[in-house]
């Protein structure tokens, strides 16, 4: 088992790996539930399942209820945590969230799709900001 074995996985991926199955997100999504504690914050979280539940995504659901049970099974797989620091250091300021969590947290990974915000800043203090490709190519 890895020593630091916390990741933070931002909105983009998660709504990718709920929405395509058989997708690069979602193995990243598995393996991180699988062999990491994945961390979230009460914000983070509520992104997560405002953005899911936007009429654009019903599509990609055969049902609300499908939809339901993926949050639902998401929401008890992560551990939520308090944000202890104020983080206003990423270029677009809706990505701070994302830092925050994984320096509460003592993640050593951020896992994003963003390229140009987030993956810019790698590394930020001692945590690694790396695509859902690197993450599953690594570690």
């Amino acid at each position: 088992m890895l020593r630091n074995n916390r990741i933070v996985i931002d909105t983009n991926i998660l709504i990718n790996a709920a929405i395509f199955p058989h997708s690069v997100p979602n193995q990243v999504l598995q393996k991180a539930l699988q062999y990491y504690q994945v961390f979230v914050s009460q914000q983070t979280l509520n992104e997560f399942i405002e953005v899911i539940r936007r009429p654009k995504f019903s599509r990609y659901f055969n049902s609300v209820v499908e939809r339901e049970h993926f949050i639902q099974f998401f929401s008890k797989a992560v551990e939520q945590i308090e944000i202890t620091k104020t983080i206003t250091d990423c270029q677009d300021p809706k990505d701070n969230k994302f830092l925050e969590v994984a320096i509460a947290a003592n993640a050593r990974l951020l896992v994003t799709g963003d390229k140009k915000d987030l993956l810019s800043m790698n590394p930020y203090r001692h945590l690694s900001i790396i695509t859902a490709t690197e993450f599953l190519l690594n570690d």
